[in-house]
């Protein structure tokens, strides 16, 4: 057959994809109302489970007792600071005080006092013991159980917001032991609280009196080694009275050597400038003159005026006498002798600055030696004030720490006669009047709840995980075939067995021809004569991709509708394997396709009336053992050819895709294809094998059938009146003159 060149026919190379398939609510939806009786049930069933579970809990009754937790206890001694520090400071230590509390109050230890005091051990109620066991059996049951972690577990602690109040909560199945519990819990966690700062106080003080007692020895030991070392160091009493003037002294001769010896230096550098000089010079009196100490001098100065005057009349005597005169002479002794006093008054000068530097030497020597004792003095003193101080020191320390200790071991007595705590119980757990456990209503009411999310979860999983074609859009999306229409669900359904049922499904058209499903028949026949206005087929193949799907009712719902419409049409059987039109039609299949293109009928006599008028029927025939070879054979297509030219319109029924071969060989003899797709059950794997398989073999796809749709769903109702309107009733759409042709 020729390929068409409608515009369909790009299915081939443009829908090779599959779109992917994205959430739809609006689905989510109409499934959620398809398994409305899934959500009914599994409500129900909860409802009922819920109710059935709670009537057989045993009621559990809850006691509370309240007490106070104060930061600090009552201080009874303003200055006595306690042991055991029972209250916190800071935000963060108070936050781990009052957990360390709640950590005390669902203590082991607490929960044994609490047995012992209620005799709990022995109560085989509370021990959900049968009493009618004997002594041993009991005995030995009580020695196996954990008593104090089952008190334990039933302790239920509420601190109070913003407050220090902790309520203290337990539940029994005794309303009278719930309370008693509460209450024996509060009460020994209080006493224990005491105890525990009472023990710890008598503690500390036995630990306190071991160390008095050391300290004391101790005490008594540095006081002996003081005292002996200031008999043995008698001299230190009077060094230690006189440390500050023998420190003052070796300070002050410090002070004076040092002077003493710059003195020296600089008598000593002057003498060395002096020899210098004299040594250089010949004219000892003019350079020893030079010197502040012989400048300075009276009697070298009465000298030296002296000689000058007598220097000044021998110029004056030389200017008016001639050499030699007695005048001149006699001043000239005078001058000599002057010369000689000035000399020898010089050389006194000289020899006094020579003995005071003697005297400067001397003088510098007994200070180094004075300094030399002062200091070795005072470091005798200081060995002996740092051993004197070292014992003393000892002894103070030691004396300090037992006074310390002598003063906190009082303390800790007088506080230890207190019983102050910071933890008082504020009210008392009263017998409750009534149970906590089971709450009947909250119960059914979170039953009602859980049994409508779990049918609403349930049905949302299944239609989640259902990969069949249901809807326009798995076809025209998911597929990418376009919707040619839809066949609702017909009385008797898909699955009756009946040889009736199948005839009255298949022949529902043509009985009911103002029903919905013939309808839905004459909008499937209008959308394929619209398919390919310009060529109309002769030749029309009808296939699913599984078997019981609808195909043989799809393709004689067309038929009919096709032939109502004024058309020659004939029906062809083409599944050689397991025919079914001549049962619809009542008819015998001695002779039909098989016959026919073996040559052993003629068309004359295969094709039979199907009472419905201009409507025929060609039936399968004989079954042969080679179907697929037979309708591959050029016999097959001169057949098909002839039949065309004979009837407006010839529609095959063809094998499924899935099963064999026969669908896809029909298919290229065909002028195009119908699939039929069966709603909620046609797995969309299998409805893109099949249309691959087609697209492989060039078939010509004019779109899909969506059958056995139900019209009560939502999406039912919307394809229902999609293809009424426009339509009165009793109406149906006319073919026109060139789609009918």
């Amino acid at each position: 057959m020729a390929e068409s060149n409608d515009p369909l026919h790009a299915l081939d190379t443009k829908h090779l994809q599959v779109g992917a398939e994205t959430f739809d609510i609006v689905r989510l939806y109409a499934g959620l109302l398809r398994r409305w009786w899934l959500i009914a049930i599994t409500f129900v069933a909860t409802v009922i489970g819920t109710a059935v579970w709670t009537s057989r809990q045993v009621p559990v009754y809850r006691a509370d007792a309240s007490i106070v937790i104060d930061l600090t206890p009552p201080q009874v001694l303003k200055n006595v600071p306690e042991v055991v520090d029972l209250g916190s400071g800071n935000f963060w230590s108070t936050k781990e005080y009052f957990e360390t509390q709640y950590r005390i109050m669902k203590s082991r230890a607490v929960a044994e006092q609490v047995i012992a005091r209620l005799g709990l051990d022995h109560d085989y109620d509370y021990l959900h013991i049968d009493p009618r066991l004997d002594e041993n059996a009991k005995a030995q049951i009580v020695k196996n159980m954990d008593i104090p972690e089952r008190v334990m577990n039933s302790l239920l602690l509420v601190p109070v917001r913003d407050s220090r109040v902790v309520n203290i909560g337990i539940e029994d199945t005794n309303p009278q032991r719930a309370a008693d519990l509460a209450n024996a819990v509060a009460e020994e966690y209080i006493e224990q609280n005491v105890e525990r700062k009472l023990v710890t106080s008598h503690g500390a003080s036995a630990w306190l009196a071991g160390q008095l007692s050391a300290l004391r020895h101790k005490m008594e030991e540095a006081e002996k080694a003081l005292y002996q070392f200031k008999e043995q160091n008698h001299k230190y009493l009077i060094a230690g009275s006189g440390q500050g003037l023998i420190n003052q002294r070796v300070s002050m001769l410090g002070d004076e050597l040092l002077r003493a010896e710059v003195e020296r230096v600089r008598q000593e550098t002057r003498i060395e400038s002096l020899k210098e000089s004299l040594e250089k010079s010949k004219d000892l009196e003019i350079k020893a003159e030079s010197f502040p100490k012989v400048f300075e001098n009276q009697l070298v100065n009465v000298q030296r005026e002296t000689l000058a005057r007598l220097e000044t009349d021998r110029s004056e005597l030389a200017e008016r006498y001639q050499p030699g005169h007695p005048k001149l002479i006699s001043l000239e002794r005078r001058v000599t002798d002057v010369k000689n006093r000035l000399k020898h008054a010089i050389q006194v000068v000289l020899d006094s600055i020579d003995s005071e530097y003697r005297q400067k030497l001397e003088e510098n020597r007994r200070y180094q030696s004075m300094f030399g004792e002062a200091k070795q003095q005072a470091l005798e003193m200081n060995r002996l004030e740092v051993q004197y101080d070292r014992l003393r020191r000892d002894k103070d320390l030691t004396q300090g720490m037992f006074d310390t200790l002598l003063k906190r071991q009082r303390e800790i007595d007088i506080a230890g006669l207190l019983r102050t705590n910071n933890i008082r119980l504020l009210d008392r757990a009263l017998v409750p009047g009534g149970s906590v456990r089971p709450n009947k209503r909250l119960n059914l009411s979170l039953g009602a709840l859980v049994g409508l999310l779990l049918g609403l979860a349930m049905a949302s999983l299944l239609e989640l995980l259902d990969r069949t074609v249901k809807s326009q859009d798995d076809i025209e999306k998911g597929l990418g075939l376009p919707l040619l229409g839809i066949l609702p669900t017909i009385p008797g359904g898909l699955s009756g067995q009946d040889k009736a049922n199948t005839i009255k499904r298949d022949l529902h058209v043509s009985v009911s021809p103002t029903s919905a499903v013939s309808e839905c028949a004459r909008a499937i026949r209008t959308s394929l004569l619209f398919a390919s206005p310009d060529r109309p087929f002769k030749i029309l193949l009808v296939a699913s991709t599984g078997p019981r799907e609808g195909k043989t009712t799809a393709a004689t719902s067309i038929g009919i509708t096709m032939a109502q419409s004024g058309n020659r049409v004939l029906l062809v059987d083409g599944d050689l394997r397991r025919p079914r039109l001549h049962h619809t039609f009542d008819c015998r299949s001695n002779s039909g396709l098989s016959t026919v293109i073996l040559g052993e009928s003629s068309l004359e006599e295969a094709i039979k009336p199907t009472g419905v008028e201009r409507l025929f029927l060609l039936p399968a025939g004989p079954v042969p053992p080679n179907p697929a070879e037979l309708l591959q054979s050029e016999r097959c297509a001169e057949v098909l050819r002839t039949l065309a030219d004979r009837f407006d319109r010839v529609i095959v029924d063809s094998p499924p895709l899935g099963v064999v071969t026969d669908a896809l060989i029909m298919s290229t003899r065909a002028d195009g294809l119908v699939l039929v797709l069966r709603a909620g059950k046609t797995p969309k794997k299998l409805a893109h094998r099949g249309r691959r398989t087609l697209l492989d073999v060039k078939a010509h796809i004019y779109g899909a059938v969506l059958n056995d749709v139900d019209l009560g769903s939502r999406t039912g109702q919307y394809y229902y009146y999609y293809y009424r309107y426009g339509y009165y009733p009793n109406e149906e759409p006319k073919a026109t003159a060139s789609t009918a042709s």
